[in-house]
């Protein structure tokens, strides 16, 4: 009752007052809510003891008679859940109720030596664990550093909920998805996505479990994000521990490491690539052997370049990895989207989109600088972000030379109109980029790369999708131990055996070679189309960053590092001599690097024929890439050859004969993929 009574004003209503609805629509902060202990003296908006002190002492109360009286794990596991619920009504004056919650419900998983350990917590008990690192990452949002009062608007269930794209809300899109405001930011091809996910995670904390119960030396197991993309995922412009990708990481990875699971976020993003034919076929080599989740993020700048036939390639080799993980993707709603949903409806592999037209609609709607009287006192992470109709000060164009994304420039302003100038998008655009003081120079501070305000908000909504996810795998886990028992071993062997039930279905099913090979300039000859889409690929590469480039795989180097340093980085190519053993030298272009190391990390690095070196060789695949990337099918004799691929397409006479193509061939027949 008391939760009903407060929710005729914090809740959705058919009647909304005035100032809810300019609240809706221009992202009013909703007024601070009188905690316990400034309600005893006053009365503020009116209301009495029942709507302010009483709803306290009655969630709190059936909280710890759930928690003490409960006479199973479900109830108390309910009582976890119906706080956190609580908590989203009544935000900022439950967090310290919420941590004390959170510590009562999970202290007994702490061993008599101190140490938390996941193996001997209940249902319940992990939800507490949960919830404390979903409170100390609220209150950390809620800082002025980054959402202020604002955090609760722009991370709202609502903007984080995935909803299944079925036929009638299909309909709708195609009928008004220009004008809609309510099309969710997540869409799911359908509810499976969402399962296999579940089970995913699931997987990992049953691993975690019994490695706590056995062998606790050794490391917890990893869930793995990848994400594949253009420069606008690569974080161009910024610094790299700014990308969206970063920033994921330090949103879920306590949340996943309340479960038990380390969370690892990497970001293979590379400028001047689309997803294929060269990415695609090479996922093993460039992306890894352990996937969880592969974002496909190609489409920001040029998505026209994206064509259907790609996405047809990619779905195909990413149900072929090893790990087959989920897909997801930052797209339009459009012909990518469906294509996959028809796969998904064949195969079981579908995606998770999250929707840039949806997400440029939220971008819009938060606090314009240019209608606050204050844009100082604005939190950072909005400061100086929406200004006037534009996002960091730039809009839509139609040059292609900045792939249609334009800075407004100062003969396009009116000072009158942006309250003296004081936050016109001029100052949005000054405000874009943060590399200073650690980088003084970087280079690709350009109109059509985000700033990172944009990289955070897109981070941090990523990270929110996947920790409600999380929530929603501890019921899944519930469900699971009332029908298969409470032994971990029994749970993850029937886990595992519903993945590879999917694996087996996804090979069994033919891939769509008629989208394939339909207007396809990428590919001509005799190859057969299932070859290209489901055969089993062994890729000699010099892309950084590749699994095979960091681990000293393609080089057969003892030189093994991360994304920064350690591994082996080849010869310069204008400092190279003549190799002496006669081997096919992996060089780089220093024109390609920066001074600072803390920008960008994917370097176009290449294996380098001259005519002065007279002949070289090579073997491909070398003894590392046979051991590594174990071949199972026979081999067919196909050899794809990428030459260097030069900025829009342009390459200087320096570069001879480089052209921007791939070459396939057999023995008989020569086939061309562009790149």
């Amino acid at each position: 009752l008391a939760m009903h009574h407060r929710g005729r004003q914090h809740f959705h209503s058919n009647f909304p007052s005035s100032e809810e609805i300019m609240r809706r629509r221009k992202w009013i902060p909703a007024p601070s809510r009188p905690s316990y202990y400034s309600s005893r003296h006053s009365n503020e908006d009116g209301q009495d003891f029942i709507s302010t002190r009483l709803p306290t002492i009655l969630i709190v109360g059936s909280f710890l008679a759930g928690l003490f009286l409960g006479k199973n794990d479900f109830t108390r596991t309910m009582a976890v859940k119906f706080t956190v619920l609580s908590s989203e009504v009544i935000q900022s004056t439950w967090d310290e109720i919420l941590i004390l919650a959170g510590l009562a419900v999970h202290k007994e998983c702490i061993t008599d030596d101190g140490v938390e350990n996941v193996a001997f917590c209940s249902i319940s008990q992990l939800m507490g664990k949960l919830m404390r690192e979903r409170v100390a990452l609220r209150k950390k949002m809620e800082s002025m550093e980054e959402y202020g009062p604002y955090y609760t608007q722009i991370f709202s269930d609502a903007n984080t909920k995935p909803v299944v794209a079925s036929e009638q809300l299909i309909k709708r899109f195609n009928r008004v998805k220009k004008t809609d405001p309510g099309s969710p930011l997540f869409l799911l091809t359908s509810s499976s996505v969402k399962r296999q996910l579940i089970r995913r995670i699931l997987i990992k904390h049953m691993q975690a479990v019994i490695r706590e119960k056995t062998v606790n030396d050794l490391p917890p197991p990893t869930f793995t994000f990848v994400t594949a993309g253009d420069a606008t995922a690569a974080g161009h412009g910024n610094l790299f521990s700014q990308s969206y990708t970063a920033i994921l990481q330090d949103t879920v990875e306590n949340a996943f490491a309340s479960l038990g699971i380390q969370f690892v976020a990497k970001n293979y993003g590379m400028g001047q690539y689309s997803c294929g034919p060269e990415l695609s076929l090479c996922m093993n080599e460039v992306y890894g052997l352990d996937i969880d989740v592969l974002m496909w993020d190609f489409a920001s700048l040029q998505p026209k370049y994206e064509h259907l036939r790609r996405t047809v390639l990619w779905t195909n080799r990413a149900g072929m990895h090893p790990t087959r993980p989920i897909l997801f993707s930052f797209d339009t709603f459009g012909e990518r989207f469906l294509k996959i949903k028809e796969f998904d409806g064949i195969t079981g592999t579908g995606a998770i989109l999250m929707q840039s037209e949806a997400l440029q609609r939220l971008k819009l709607m938060l606090p314009d600088s240019n209608a606050v009287l204050d844009p100082e006192k604005l939190p950072a992470a909005l400061r100086y972000y929406h200004c006037d109709g534009t996002i960091e000060g730039a809009i839509r164009c139609e040059d292609p030379m900045r792939n249609f994304v334009c800075d407004l420039e100062d003969d396009m302003l009116d000072e009158t109109e942006f309250n003296g100038g004081a936050a016109n998008p001029k100052i949005c655009r000054k405000e874009k980029f943060q590399t200073k003081p650690q980088c003084m120079d970087a280079r690709y501070q350009v109109s059509w790369h985000p700033g990172w305000k944009d990289h955070i908000l897109k981070g941090r909504l990523l990270g929110h999708f996947l920790i409600n996810i999380l929530d929603d795998s501890l019921f899944e886990l519930e469900r699971l131990k009332s029908v298969i028992g409470s032994d971990p071993k029994h749970i993850l062997a029937h886990l595992e055996q519903m993945e590879k039930m999917d694996k087996n279905n996804f090979k069994k099913k033919p891939p769509d070679i008629k989208s394939w090979e339909d207007g396809n300039s990428d590919v001509s000859g005799g190859v057969k189309p299932k070859t290209i889409l489901r055969g089993q690929s062994i890729c000699h590469t010099a892309l950084l960053p590749s699994k095979s480039r960091l681990e000293g795989i393609s080089t057969e180097s003892e030189m093994v590092g991360d994304e920064h340093d350690g591994f082996d980085k080849g010869f310069n190519q204008f400092l190279m001599t003549t190799p002496e053993d006669g081997k096919l030298p992996l060089a780089f272009d220093m024109n390609d690097r920066q001074h600072c190391d803390l920008l960008e990390i994917d370097h176009k690095d290449f294996f380098l024929v001259r005519e002065q070196d007279g002949w070289v060789d090579t073997t491909v695949p070398n003894d590392r890439e046979l051991e590594v990337y174990k071949r199972t099918s026979p081999v067919e004799g196909i050899i794809v050859v990428c030459l260097k691929i030069c900025p829009l397409n342009k390459c200087p006479d320096a570069y001879g004969a480089y052209f921007v193509r791939c070459t396939l061939s057999n023995a008989i027949t020569y086939i061309y993929f562009h790149c």
